[in-house]
């Protein structure tokens, strides 16, 4: 797991591995007046020169962003970091992308169980009483396309946060319970854009950053 350190100036110097070429930023909090309202910007690295492909509007946790080491299980925050990108699921294989989508059916859940020694993984079959997000149940409406966020993944580390997701938004500028979310087509704008070869990360800034600077790990 990678951070976000600080630097002289005020200035979040934001570490990314050797090879990362494309960051999805989310930073920005309380734009349109809604202190879980963000900007969510598709950057490319290229020698050190940034170029922001698209900036979009969403959504963090209901209660903002946690800081590193501070996201708990259930607590409706979004967490700060640097995260690998290198999956995603979708219901209908319907997009032109290099990024690797995985088609889910109704028998797949997302473990949120902290007993489960299953938590935080993908499993098929789940056992009846295996509490999770059954994604197949809101394949219209948020879960058409998602963007795996592999925080707490690798290790996994029972009640620091489960199912961290860039998905679409249940309504227009509605938050979320710890994901990051904007609208359907731009979910997909996201997973087209995204290319596995760049190794592509997410940067979730903290609250009270104004301005950033990338730089190799």
């Amino acid at each position: 797991m990678l951070g976000v350190a600080h630097s002289v100036m005020a200035q979040e110097c934001v570490v990314v591995p050797e090879g990362c070429c494309q960051v999805v930023l989310v930073g920005s909090y309380g734009r349109a007046g809604l202190k879980h309202g963000c900007s969510v910007k598709l950057v490319e690295l290229n020698n050190g020169l940034e170029h922001v492909a698209a900036t979009i509007d969403g959504t963090v946790g209901y209660n903002v962003v946690a800081a590193i080491g501070e996201k708990r299980e259930g607590d409706g925050k979004t967490p700060v970091g640097v995260y690998p990108l290198r999956r995603g699921l979708c219901y209908e294989c319907d997009l032109a992308t290099l990024f690797p989508m995985e088609q889910y059916d109704e028998e797949f859940m997302w473990v949120e169980d902290v007993e489960s020694d299953d938590y935080n993984t993908l499993v098929r079959k789940p056992e009846p009483d295996r509490r999770g997000d059954r994604l197949w149940q809101r394949r219209d409406t948020q879960y058409r396309y998602i963007v795996v966020v592999e925080y707490n993944t690798d290790p996994i580390v029972k009640g620091a946060g489960s199912a961290i997701f860039i998905h679409a938004w249940r309504a227009e500028g509605k938050p979320t319970a710890g994901c990051v979310a904007m609208a359907e087509d731009d979910v997909k704008r996201v997973a087209e854009w995204l290319n596995p070869q760049y190794n592509p990360h997410i940067v979730v800034l903290p609250k009270d950053a104004k301005d950033y600077k990338f730089v190799d790990k």
